[in-house]
């Protein structure tokens, strides 16, 4: 098989031969290329041949990661606060968070979420996809001070700001 560049040139030469406009000559080189390309790639994909697999999203049970065993226990001293996430805002909450202590959001939305905590200093913490009924957590950095903003990828509506004191 001759390279491409010598085909094209060949269709080229034939068409000057021909008087065809250069126009036509471009159409004829990539007609020319779509069949070479049609040719040398001859394994294309076909719908028939490769069956999707089933996918039920609905039955599959993601376990948060406290019921997987993942989290780690409290620091010493450090308390578990809780927090609800319905719908599309963050409930109040009660409670003044300290350093090195543990904050739980339960999802009573029936959406998934995806959670994040912004810092003072701009870093940005994932907290994991949150489906409904899932609870994460997120400790309290054991240098935290100032303001740190919770907010949903999913639903940028989501904000909610805590400030943290030692």
């Amino acid at each position: 098989m001759k390279p491409i560049s010598v085909l094209l040139a060949l269709v080229a030469t034939h068409v000057q031969k021909c008087s065809v406009t250069a126009v036509s000559v471009l159409r004829l080189q990539a007609y020319v290329l779509s069949l070479i390309a049609v040719s040398v790639c001859s394994t294309a994909y076909s719908a028939t041949e490769h069956e999707a697999a089933p996918h039920d999203a609905a039955s599959k049970v993601y376990p948060s990661r406290a019921e997987q065993g993942v989290a780690k226990p409290l620091a010493e001293g450090a308390k578990l606060h809780k927090m609800t996430l319905s719908h599309h805002e963050l409930e109040a909450w009660s409670f003044v968070p300290k350093r090195k202590d543990r904050i739980e959001i339960e999802n009573l939305s029936d959406i998934t979420h995806a959670l994040y905590v912004t810092y003072p200093d701009g870093t940005v913490v994932n907290l994991e996809i949150q489906i409904p009924g899932d609870t994460v957590s997120w400790t309290v950095p054991d240098d935290a001070e100032g303001e740190y903003v919770f907010r949903c990828w999913i639903h940028p509506v989501i904000r909610a700001k805590m400030m943290i004191q030692d």
